[in-house]
C-alpha cells in the first residue's frame, strides 16, 4: 500500500511528491510518478532500468547511508524480501518512524534476512498476519523440494518449477544448481533479472535461456503468472516427457492446477512479524498490505501496544500518528 509521509515524502506510491522512496522492483511497489525525486536502492534502480530510462533525480544511498531531506533524516535497510529491497526509517521532529515494507527475517541461499529497525512507530506489512502462516526453515523446504525433483527425475519426467520471475525464481536457479546438481533453462525475463542479480554479486550458479531446448534440459523455471494446464501440455509436448511441476509460495492453498506446492516464501510469516515487532519495540504499530485488522488485534491482545489498521485513504497519510 503507498504512502503519504509528512514533508513531501510518498513511498511506493506514483502521487506528486517531492520525494518518493522506492522499497523494492515489484511492481505493485516499484512506482515511477512525477516526484521531484525518487530514492531507492542501487540495485533496485537497476532492476527498474525499463520504467527509469533517462529520469533525472534518481537517489541510490547505499543501506544505512543518512540522507538529509527537509527536515527528516531518511536511511535504507536491508528487507530481505529480493535484491535491493529496502526498509526505511525516517527521523523527524525527534521521532523515529520505520517501514519494514515487503520483508522477511529469515534468510535464503542468495539473501540475508531482514535488519530490525527499532522505532517509535512502526509501518509493518502483514501480508501472512495470521497465526496459521507459520513457514518450516528453508532449509528444511529445500530438502524436500530436492527430494521430489530427484524422484520425479527417476520417473522420467521433466521438472518445471514455478516462482516469481523477480525474486523466487533467482532462488530457484540457485536452488537447482546447489541441491539437484542441474543447470535449469529459465524464462526470457528470468534470464534478465538473473543477470542483474549477477551483477550486484549474487552467484546463482549455471543456467540457459528458454530457446527452443526443452528436449535438452532436465528442468525449467518460468514465472509462476504463467501456470496454466495449457502450458504444462504445451511443455511435455516439446520436452518429449511427462512434466512434474511445482509452485514456489507461502500461500499454500490457493489452487495451482495439477502441481505440488512448496512453501517458500519471501515475505515473513506470522512468527516473523511477532518477533520484528517484540525486537522493534515501537510505541506504536500500523499493519498494512494483508490481514491488517486481525493482524492488528492480535498485536493489541498479546503485545499490549497500541496498533490499528492503515487500510482507510486518510490514514495512509500518517498525518494522525506521526
Amino acid at each position: 500500500m503507498p504512502f503519504c509521509f509528512p514533508g513531501g515524502i510518498a513511498i511506493d506510491s506514483s502521487a506528486s511528491a517531492r520525494l518518493s522512496l522506492i522499497s523494492h522492483a515489484h511492481s505493485d511497489h516499484g512506482k515511477i510518478g512525477n516526484a521531484e525525486q525518487h530514492m531507492m536502492s542501487a540495485a533496485t534502480k537497476a532492476l527498474l532500468h525499463m520504467k527509469i530510462k533517462n529520469r533525472k533525480g534518481i537517489l541510490t544511498p547505499e543501506f544505512n547511508e543518512k540522507i538529509e531531506f527537509e527536515n527528516s533524516r531518511i536511511s535504507l535497510h536491508d528487507s530481505g524480501h529480493i535484491l535491493g529491497s529496502a526498509q526505511f526509517l525516517i527521523e523527524s521532529s525527534g521521532q523515529t518512524t520505520a517501514f519494514t515494507n515487503d520483508f522477511k527475517l529469515q534468510g535464503s541461499i542468495i539473501q540475508k534476512g531482514a535488519e530490525i529497525l527499532k522505532a517509535d512507530t512502526l509501518v509493518i506489512e502483514s501480508t501472512f498476519g495470521m497465526p496459521e502462516y507459520a513457514f518450516p526453515g528453508r532449509n528444511e523446504v529445500y530438502a524436500q523440494m530436492a527430494s521430489w525433483v530427484k524422484q520425479n527425475l527417476r520417473d522420467k519426467k521433466f521438472i518445471v518449477l514455478f516462482g516469481y520471475a523477480l525474486g523466487k525464481a533467482q532462488e530457484l536457479t540457485k536452488f537447482a544448481n546447489e541441491f539437484c546438481g542441474i543447470s535449469p533453462i529459465v524464462h526470457e525475463k528470468i534470464y534478465e533479472n538473473n543477470k542483474i542479480y549477477e551483477k550486484f554479486g549474487t552467484k546463482l550458479g549455471n543456467y540457459s535461456m528458454l530457446d527452443h531446448n526443452l528436449s535438452e534440459g532436465e528442468m525449467l523455471i518460468m514465472p509462476a503468472h504463467m501456470l496454466s494446464n495449457d502450458l504444462l501440455q504445451i511443455i511435455a509436448e516439446y520436452s518429449k516427457r511427462p512434466v512434474a511441476s511445482c509452485v514456489a509460495s507461502g500461500w499454500l492453498f490457493r489452487n495451482y492446477p495439477h502441481s505440488k506446492v512448496f512453501p517458500l516464501s519471501d515475505h515473513a510469516d506470522f512468527l516473523q512479524l511477532m518477533h520484528y515487532i517484540r525486537q522493534a519495540e515501537p510505541k506504536t504499530v500500523l499493519t498494512t498490505h494483508g490481514f491488517e485488522r486481525e493482524f492488528a488485534n492480535y498485536i493489541r491482545r498479546k503485545l499490549r501496544i497500541n496498533a490499528r489498521a492503515l487500510t482507510e485513504q486518510k490514514q495512509s497519510y500518517l498525518q494522525e500518528f506521526v
